[in-house]
Order: structure tokens, then C-alpha cells, then sequence
């Protein structure tokens, strides 16, 4: 059942935004009827993104207001993503997830129970054309497979208004085609669809009206023809011999409205005219007489391509006013608005379980990552090993540990240093997010703000579970025994994850803060390797250097590695114990506090 909604689908008023001294969007004005494509053109860097980003909560407006579907995207964020979807420039598609696992994930994080996200998922993938591919991983996808699987991905929550930046970059004509298609069918059936783009013929193609912007600022408005008819009459527009030129430029001096142009290197002229078929007839008998065959003769009405290159290129184009809903003049009838998916009037807070579900989400989402890619798993176990080798078969020897065997002071000490490093996949695996787009996909959906990072530390949590019972069977290996018994072991095994876990939350910082996984890993081993060593992870502090002891003692990992080997050697354990929960509960909830609102600021 469908309604007909009176209200604008998108309305900015006055909307501005600033990156330190560069203005990206200047008072900006847009209202967009419901049922309809409302194109945005403008060159790289006029702002379209930008408001794009805006009306997506990805981004807060320094001055001015938007509105989705009559919620405020200020106001109520969470009931403006339940009414969106958002297509970004890029397809922000999970590689490693199969086609119909991509599409499952955003069902169940737009609050859609498992059997109703499967069904959209299914039905997306039936109207893609991407059946066939359902169960492949995503990274055996061609381009236009992706971006197909990317728009899918913004409809799976029914969205009354589709956000689409640029949908078609990149891709085949065929591919082109196919999506312009699918745009269409989906306005057909209610949805109201801003679509920035660069490419004039697909706005020509799609938009019942365009706005066209330049350094933030409208510069131009209206339906496709009435920009067109701003640049004036038809031209008639004819190519000769090169030798023929002149001749033909007298010939046809008293044609047409206005000033010829003429393309001396083309041999080619361009009239504007103003009755059109019969200056075209006029044309044709005086070239006949005169005995000059064009190569070509025809007319042609001004394009988009005409008008984009007039207003964009003509910084003094006086702007003009942007129309309301009560001007707005539209190629088509304004289409009937499906009601979509029962999205909440007010969406403020989301159920008090969404957290928990949605961090569920993301984390299993992120063990699927681990599980399909054993390379991951396969470096993170390579480097403790070398560490117990050498320093068990190599740099032992050279180490004197009073009242106890090397092998028993090392191992639970390269266990500490196994789940520190282990913590630095946090950065690394938020940063790949961060770069391929998926970030802004899920910040653009209705899911808890902190699911994202507390997904992410959960499974790389798992993960460290694996590689701490892989150090221990290396570690029996080489001759290391609990000699404390079986439940203190286990404690032991605890203190360390938790240790892992907390520092896992420094990372997700990083993660977020740098946006190359390369770079963020960097960043990441940077302050963890002069912190491993300066501790007790292989050697005891009585070895180092005096300035450097009492940093060594009260740091977190020394604290950390002490307790485990207390614990799993027998000794005293409170002091150092309470230390290392102070240090784990200290980092996490300082780090954690502090990601999330790097999270929720973009």
C-alpha cells in the first residue's frame, strides 16, 4: 500500500560547512519532492560530498538545517539513517564476505529479524542480477558487480530516500545502463533518489531536476530543459572543406539569430538560430546553389555538457533563487510514496539490547575475516614462535634468572607480548574499513554507535584466545610447565587477554585516526616494541640499566607478565595482579571513550 506524501523528501535550508579555512558549502539551499531524482552537479570540490555526507549524519553542518522525511538530520539521527540509504563514490562492500552475507549484515543492523534480512538480501540479489554470485565471495567480483552489490546494500532497508554520490564511476556502459534502469524502477515505485553525479548525460537520462553548485554556492536550477533553454536558441552546426570555409562563412553571414563561431581547425561553424527547421532549409538550398556538399549539416540543441561548461566556468553567473516545494517544476507527475519499511517517527534511542546484538554482528563479521584469510592467523603465530626459539635456543643461555628455569620465566612472558602485538590487528583492521568505505556504510546506519569497535576488539579478543593456546602448546614444547596447577593457569590465560583486550582499545584510536593500514601499522608497533622490551617479557629488570628500572617495573606489561608468571609458577600475585586490572580497566575505558567519539565524529 502506498500514500502520497505532501512534504519534501529532502529539505536544506541555509546549510553551510567548513574545513579550516576552505568553504565547502555556503548557505546552500535544497528541497527535493518526494518520488523524484533530484540531480547535483558541480565540478570536483564544489561541495556535493559534502552535503551528501551531511544528509547522511556522517557529517554536522557548522550553520543552517537539513531534514530527511521531516526528521531533522541534527535533531534525531538515528530516525534519519532508519530513512536512508547511502551509496558512496566507491563500493563499500565487505571483500571477503560472500555477496549475500554483505547484504544479511546490513539487513540485521537495520533492526530486521534473520528470517526478513535474508528475504530483502535474497530479493536485492534477484533484482541485481546477482544470484548466480549470492554465495562467492565478494573479492571474485568483477567492478560492476560490486557497485550493483554496494546499491543493494543501501535498499535492504527499504529506504524512502536513496543517497547516490557518484553511483556510476567507473563502470561499462552496459553496466551504466543496467543501473540507470534499476534507479528508475526503484522511483517508480516511491523512493526519492539525490543523485550527484558527473556524467551530464546521466543526470539528463534520470533527474526530473537538477541543481548545479560551484565552490558551495547554487549556481543554477530547474528541470534539465529549462537549463538547457537558459543558453539560448538551437545551433546549426556544419563541417566543410577546409578550402571551402570562407566561402561558406560569406555564404552564410545572413543565417541566424546571433554571432557564428567558427572552428578554424575543425573547418566546422556553429550558428545560433532561432527557427530552426527553416534556417536548417535555408542553409541546405544556398550550399546547394553555391555547389558546397557539407561532410555534415544538421541542428543541435544545447546540451548539459553546454550548460555545466557555461555556469561552472563563469565565476560572475548570477546565482538564482532555489525553488520550494510550491515552484518546484518537474519533468514527471510526482510519483506515489511507498510507505517502505515501518521506520520509527522518532528513533532517538535505539533498544537498550542493540549494542549487544549489533557488537555481535560486527564481531562475527570479523572472525569470518579471520577464518577466511589464514595468512592473518598464520603471521600472527609466526613471530612468537621465532621469539621462543631465539631466546629459548639462542639468547637463553645468556640470561640468568635466579630460583628458576629460563624456559619458565620466558614463556609467560612471550604470552604477554604474543596478545600486545596481537592487539595491533585492531588498528590495521579499522584503518582497511576506514579506507575501503565500510566505516561509512555503518555509520550511516541505524546501529549502535559503539558496535563497530566493540565487534572489532571482540574478535580480535577470539583471536588472541587461539594464538595464547598455541604459545602454550609451543611453550610445553620447548619444556614449560604450570607448576601452579590447573585453575591459576587459567587465571593466567585471563590476566592476559584482558591485558590484550584493553590495549586493543589504543589501537582501535589509531585505527580510526589513520587511514592507511599500512601506516596505521606503523603507528602501531611504534610505541608497543620500546614498551616489550622495556619490560620484563624476556629478561628480569634487575638486568637493565638503573634509569631504565624504575620505568620498567610499573609499566602495564611488566605488571602483566609478573602476575602470569606468578600465577602459573607459584609466588606472590596481589600486588602485581591489581596493578594489571587497574592498568586493563584504566586503558579500556579511557581508549574506549575516546574512540567512540572519534567514531561518532568521522
Amino acid at each position: 500500500m502506498t500514500t502520497i506524501s505532501p512534504d519534501p523528501a529532502i529539505d536544506v535550508r541555509s546549510v553551510s560547512k567548513s574545513f579550516g579555512a576552505t568553504r565547502a558549502l555556503a548557505d546552500l539551499d535544497l528541497v527535493v519532492p518526494a518520488g523524484t531524482v533530484q540531480g547535483l552537479l558541480g565540478p570536483n570540490g564544489s561541495g556535493k560530498t559534502t552535503l551528501v555526507r551531511i544528509l547522511a549524519t556522517l557529517l554536522r553542518a557548522d550553520d543552517g538545517s537539513a531534514s530527511i522525511a521531516g526528521v531533522d538530520v541534527r535533531d534525531d539521527p538515528t530516525a534519519v539513517r532508519f530513512r536512508i540509504g547511502l551509496a558512496g563514490q566507491y563500493a563499500a562492500v565487505d571483500e571477503t564476505l560472500t555477496g549475500r552475507e554483505n547484504l544479511v549484515l546490513v539487513g540485521r543492523l537495520y533492526r530486521l529479524g534473520p528470517q526478513l534480512a535474508k528475504k530483502r538480501a535474497d530479493e536485492a540479489l534477484e533484482r541485481l542480477g546477482l544470484v548466480d554470485a549470492a554465495d562467492r565471495q565478494v573479492k571474485t567480483y568483477s567492478g560492476g558487480m560490486r557497485r550493483r552489490l554496494d546499491l543493494g546494500a543501501s535498499l535492504v532497508g527499504q529506504p524512502r530516500v536513496l543517497l547516490l554520490d557518484e553511483p556510476t564511476t567507473g563502470l561499462d556502459p552496459r553496466t551504466r545502463s543496467d543501473l540507470w534502469q534499476f534507479i528508475r524502477d526503484l522511483v517508480a515505485e516511491g523512493t526519492t533518489v539525490l543523485l550527484t553525479t558527473q556524467y551530464l548525460d546521466e543526470a539528463d537520462e534520470l533527474a526530473d531536476h537538477i541543481v548545479v553548485i560551484d565552490h558551495g554556492r547554487l549556481v543554477a536550477t530547474g528541470t534539465p530543459d529549462e537549463l538547457k533553454s537558459r543558453l539560448g536558441a538551437d545551433r546549426l552546426e556544419l563541417q566543410v572543406a577546409p578550402e571551402l570555409l570562407d566561402r561558406t562563412v560569406e555564404l552564410l553571414a545572413g543565417i541566424g539569430s546571433a554571432k557564428m563561431n567558427i572552428d578554424s581547425a575543425r573547418s566546422a561553424l556553429s550558428i545560433p538560430v532561432d527557427h530552426s527547421v527553416s534556417d536548417l532549409m535555408s542553409a541546405a538550398l544556398l550550399l546547394r546553389e553555391a555547389d558546397i556538399t557539407p561532410a555534415e549539416l544538421g541542428l543541435r540543441r544545447p546540451s548539459l555538457d553546454d550548460v555545466f561548461l557555461s555556469l561552472t566556468g563563469q565565476p560572475e553567473t548570477a546565482p538564482l533563487e532555489p525553488p520550494r516545494p510550491e515552484a518546484a517544476k518537474q519533468r514527471r507527475t510526482t510519483r506515489p510514496v511507498a510507505t517502505h519499511m515501518a521506520a520509527p517517527e522518532h528513533a532517538t534511542r535505539l533498544p537498550g539490547s542493540a549494542a549487544f546484538t549489533d557488537s555481535l554482528l560486527v564481531a562475527k563479521r570479523n572472525i569470518l575475516h579471520i577464518l577466511r584469510t589464514p595468512q592473518l592467523l598464520v603471521f600472527a603465530t609466526i613471530q612468537p614462535v621465532m621469539f621462543v626459539l631465539l631466546f629459548r635456543y639462542v639468547f637463553g643461555g645468556s640470561i640468568h634468572v635466579p630460583g628458576q628455569s629460563y624456559v619458565d620465566y620466558l614463556i609467560p612472558g612471550i604470552i604477554i607480548q604474543t596478545v600486545v602485538f596481537g592487539a595491533t590487528t585492531t588498528a590495521v583492521g579499522l584503518s582497511q574499513d576506514l579506507s575501503a568505505g565500510i566505516i561509512d556504510r555503518f555509520r550511516s546506519l541505524p546501529m549502535a554507535r559503539s558496535a563497530v569497535l566493540a565487534g572489532r576488539t571482540l574478535a580480535d579478543l577470539l583471536r588472541n584466545v587461539f594464538v595464547v593456546a598455541l604459545m602454550i602448546i609451543v611453550g610445553e614444547l620447548v619444556g614449560f610447565r604450570f607448576h601452579n596447577g590447573f585453575l591459576p593457569g587459567l587465571a593466567a590465560v585471563g590476566v592476559a587477554l584482558l591485558l590484550g583486550y584493553s590495549i586493543s582499545w589504543a589501537f582501535a584510536l589509531v585505527g580510526l585516526t589513520v587511514t592507511d593500514p599500512e601506516t596505521a601499522q606503523l603507528a602501531s608497533f611504534l610505541p608497543i616494541f620500546p614498551l616489550v622490551f622495556a619490560s620484563s617479557v624476556f629478561t628480569p629488570i634487575a638486568a637493565m640499566p638503573g634509569w631504565l628500572q624504575a620505568f620498567a617495573k610499573v609499566q602495564p606489561i611488566t605488571r602483566a607478565a609478573d602476575t602470569v608468571r606468578a600465577l602459573t609458577q607459584g609466588g606472590p600475585v596481589a600486588t602485581n595482579l591489581l596493578w594489571t586490572v587497574v592498568w586493563s580497566v584504566g586503558l579500556t575505558v579511557v581508549f574506549a571513550a575516546l574512540a567512540v567519539r572519534r567514531y561518532r565524529r568521522g
